[in-house]
């Protein structure tokens, strides 16, 4: 690749609708700024971003002085069961299928001289952080929670502060040195009331070795978050603050009958 080579971005979601919205939002965002975007999820939710939309597969469109376009790929799930629910409850098959394409399709545009620049995965699908060091592509973060719930989940893996246990459910969590969380106040993912721990794994999993990802994209401000930001990035990794990823009301590609 020369210098001369436009960026060419592979933006892998979790097939949810609100993980979906705000990686296409980011990635259209990307493109208008000169990027080659492709975004991929499952075929499962790709059948039901095509109902609400014109969505051609692999037909980049242009976009400002870039292009976007989808890719999807098979997960191996019946019809009709497009849900994020569903997604979670076969997740392992969705895992195997998804490393196999992602691989794959980087192994193709790599041999067609059309090799991918980084890869920006949301925080349900860690492994795509696997199969870009294996590849040896940078890869981000892209986190949809404010930089404060970024903290919570840091702190909470690698025991910097005390969290709500099975026997002390009810005790308050000293963020930093001035914000103080009560036990209703943390994220439920990571409180042991949580019906469904299998959730809060699944995140965490991206908070047990930060080195993996280049940097981290946030949905907040710098004005707003500056101690939470300036905290994570001096202690571990790069914290790069975006603002609302739907601050541009054309950056939305679809709503809320994808999912």
């Amino acid at each position: 690749m020369t210098y001369e080579d436009p960026i060419k971005l592979l933006l892998v979601s979790f097939p949810a609708q609100g993980h979906i919205n705000h990686l296409v939002g980011l990635g259209k965002y990307l493109a208008a700024k000169g990027a080659t975007v492709i975004f991929t999820t499952t075929e499962t939710a790709g059948k039901n971003m095509r109902a609400a939309n014109n969505i051609i597969d692999k037909l980049a469109t242009p976009i400002g002085d870039g292009t976007f376009a989808f890719e999807f790929f098979d997960d191996g799930l019946p019809d009709g069961s497009g849900s994020a629910f569903r997604a979670l409850q076969h997740y392992a098959e969705i895992e195997v299928a998804g490393r196999h394409f992602i691989s794959q399709m980087i192994k193709n545009h790599a041999d067609s001289n059309k090799p991918f620049s980084c890869i920006i995965n949301n925080y349900f699908f860690p492994w795509v952080c696997d199969v870009a060091n294996e590849h040896n592509i940078p890869s981000v973060l892209s986190w949809t929670n404010s930089a404060a719930v970024f903290t919570t989940y840091y702190n909470y893996v690698h025991k910097l502060t005390s969290f709500p246990t099975n026997e002390e459910p009810y005790i308050d969590v000293q963020l930093n040195s001035s914000i103080v969380l009560k036990y209703n106040e943390i994220s439920d993912f990571i409180h042991p009331f949580f019906p469904f721990p299998f959730l809060g794994k699944l995140i965490l999993e991206e908070f047990k070795d930060l080195s993996k990802v280049f940097c981290v994209l946030v949905d907040t401000y710098e004005e707003l978050e500056h101690d939470f930001i300036d905290y994570i990035s001096k202690k571990s990794i790069t914290i790069r603050p975006i603002g609302p990823s739907f601050k541009n009301p054309n950056a939305i590609i679809f709503a809320s009958k994808t999912v």
